[in-house]
């Protein structure tokens, strides 16, 4: 028997590319963006690189010198942390994170995103899940793979809300466990929680709490070990656990649950992200090590005050040059203009642009203005809300004053371009003086 097609021909065709086909109608369409990391034309304004350690040369010769000083070991960890890829340097720098974190115990997994699935899935169990609106996919995804819990959502970062839907639960489920579940630093918004009102409502109705700290560890606290730090909750007795990932301000990879004993025990024998995972490798783990090291001390300190001086300086630079210019004029894609920049004291700033295409024009716009130095990327729906797409804009210890000043410029511009704020006061610079940022840069 003869067939015009190929079985995976008919697959692709039935149900791969009709989807593909609607991403791209809608404008969701998502691909890889390759970066030359090393460039020196380019100017991070996108990347997870808060404190520049990822691509800091005097990181990368502590590691180096760390790795070096250690008896020759295997390329990679050969196995799961439960048969063959655990050691002595992977328990030894547990203990070290639980004792920064003042927790009992700590676990290393592969990513914050394991650490998600591995403590949603497992801690949900027959309980009921209070999130907040806005928690992060891997939190959402996780606690689908647990098995009967019920899971309700607060709206985002409102304790009240919070309290409203705990004492409805306590009334009608009074036999269920309760576990709320938070993140420090909201990833699309770079707004904090109301870390201590969410305690003090979890403790009033005897519930735990969950704090997701990818955002917050190596930024918040004293120490940068993150907003529990800097609020002085770590030892409070509502906090089962927190997760903090390694993927952005430490500069390297994985990520650690910290807790007590007793749930670290649980989590080794119940989450599969773990007990089926190869483990990270000697040279993973001494990248946390070191970023540990580095984020915990004065060269840490420093990074994160020149971090706090180049948010205040944007958000001044963009408050004053581009909101407070904001016109009600209709853009030529017939479409509400106004936009927003979400209040924010982390080094994460939305800026909100409703609307896929018009995201995705302005990305394309500036990145020609800026001869391709600066690359931003579009957030769309349905990654966010419909209507409250955005523009994901980082500052980090690395930038410049001038590199800040440049891009608010550049931000204007386009916004200009689009029509959606008026060009006739208030600029920036002026050409001439946007050509001596340039030779500075």
């Amino acid at each position: 028997m003869e067939f015009s097609s190929s079985p995976v021909e008919n697959y692709e065709n039935e149900n791969i590319r009709p989807a593909l086909d609607r991403r791209r109608r809608i404008g969701s369409f998502r691909q890889c963006h390759s970066q030359e990391r090393s460039a020196s034309a380019k100017i991070d304004f996108s990347s997870n690189d808060y404190l520049g350690l990822a691509q800091s040369s005097q990181q990368r010769r502590k590691v180096d010198d760390a790795y070096r000083k250690l008896p020759s070991g295997l390329l990679g960890s050969t196995g799961s942390r439960l048969l063959t890829g655990d050691s002595d340097y992977a328990q030894s720098l547990e203990r070290t994170l639980a004792k920064w974190h003042k927790r009992q115990s700590a676990l290393i997994c592969n990513s914050g995103y394991d650490a998600n699935l591995s403590v949603m899935s497992c801690l949900s169990l027959n309980s009921t899940v209070i999130i907040d609106e806005l928690c992060h996919n891997s939190i959402q995804t996780g606690i689908r793979l647990g098995k009967g819990c019920t899971v309700r959502k607060f709206r985002h970062n409102d304790h009240e809300s919070l309290e409203r839907i705990l004492v409805e639960e306590k009334t009608t489920s009074r036999e269920k466990q309760i576990i709320v579940v938070v993140e420090s630093i909201y990833s699309m918004d770079g707004d904090s929680a109301p870390l201590k009102e969410i305690f003090d409502v979890a403790l009033t109705h005897n519930s735990c709490v969950i704090v997701d700290e990818a955002h917050g560890t190596g930024v918040m606290g004293k120490n940068g070990l993150g907003l529990l730090e800097e609020c002085g909750l770590e030892n409070h007795p509502s906090l089962l656990c927190s997760v903090h990932t390694f993927g952005k301000a430490a500069g390297c990879h994985g990520a650690i649950i910290c807790s007590s004993s007793l749930v670290r025990d649980f989590l080794c024998n119940y989450a599969r992200p773990i007990i089926y995972s190869t483990s990270l490798p000697l040279h993973s783990l001494v990248c946390i090590n070191c970023s540990y090291e580095s984020m915990t001390g004065i060269y840490g300190s420093q990074l994160r005050q020149k971090l706090r001086h180049r948010v205040e300086l944007f958000k001044q630079l963009f408050n004053h040059h581009i909101l407070n210019q904001i016109g009600c004029r209709s853009n030529r894609l017939s479409q509400p203009c106004s936009i927003s920049l979400v209040p924010s004291e982390s080094p994460v700033h939305a800026l909100i642009i409703p609307g896929n295409t018009r995201c995705v024009m302005f990305c394309n716009i500036l990145r020609a203005k800026s001869k391709g130095s600066i690359q931003l990327y579009p957030i769309r729906s349905p990654t966010v809300t419909k209507g409250q797409e955005r523009v994901r804009i980082i500052l980090h210890s690395h930038n410049t004053n001038d590199q800040v000043t440049y891009f608010v410029f550049l931000i204007k511009s386009a916004l200009i371009e689009m029509g959606i704020i008026k060009g006739i006061t208030g600029q920036t610079t002026t050409p001439s003086d946007d050509r001596n940022i340039l030779s500075r840069l």
